[in-house]
């Protein structure tokens, strides 16, 4: 049933849709995939930007180990419901895919910067080797150092 305002009426419930708050948008360098995102967001702009992701990952994962750089521009803070879905395309994307770090460049500048710190390590923590750097190229350089290990780990050498 639909409600006068074009909301989906369930039951007593009223399920409300919105559209993404903030933007998105992807690029590919080699085996790291850069996402730009410009908050604050809502759940609907992380499932665009998660969209927006899927058209790349056959070919990452084909080409190997992969990672992700989540560059955050305006505001770092969004409702728990899209920290929900960031935790389960992280989960998903380390346990189906071929996604061995991420990266987050939050310049000091971002509105919630360090509040949102300690939320994006929780989301991580003991999934996938996450760090959060205030540039592009120490991300950049950190994603190299972490792909580079695991293809040397592909072919068999010690781990440094």
């Amino acid at each position: 049933m639909q409600h006068h305002d074009g909301n989906a009426v369930a039951g007593s419930e009223v399920q409300m849709t919105f559209r993404p708050h903030g933007s998105a948008d992807i690029e590919v360098h080699g085996q790291i995939l850069i996402a730009r995102i410009v908050g604050p967001w809502n759940i609907e702009l992380i499932r665009h930007y998660q969209t927006l992701m899927k058209d790349h990952l056959p070919t990452l994962s084909a080409g190997g180990p992969w990672a992700l750089i989540i560059e955050i521009h305006g505001a770092a803070i969004c409702p728990p419901d899209a920290l929900a879905q960031i935790k389960a395309g992280a989960v998903a994307h380390a346990t189906q895919s071929r996604r061995v770090c991420t990266s987050y460049v939050i310049a000091p500048d971002v509105e919630g910067h360090h509040v949102m710190d300690r939320v994006w390590r929780e989301i991580y923590a003991g999934l996938i080797p996450f760090e959060i750097f205030e540039t592009r190229a120490a991300a950049m350089a950190w994603s190299a150092e972490q792909l580079a290990r695991h293809q040397d780990q592909a072919r068999g050498a010690p781990a440094s």
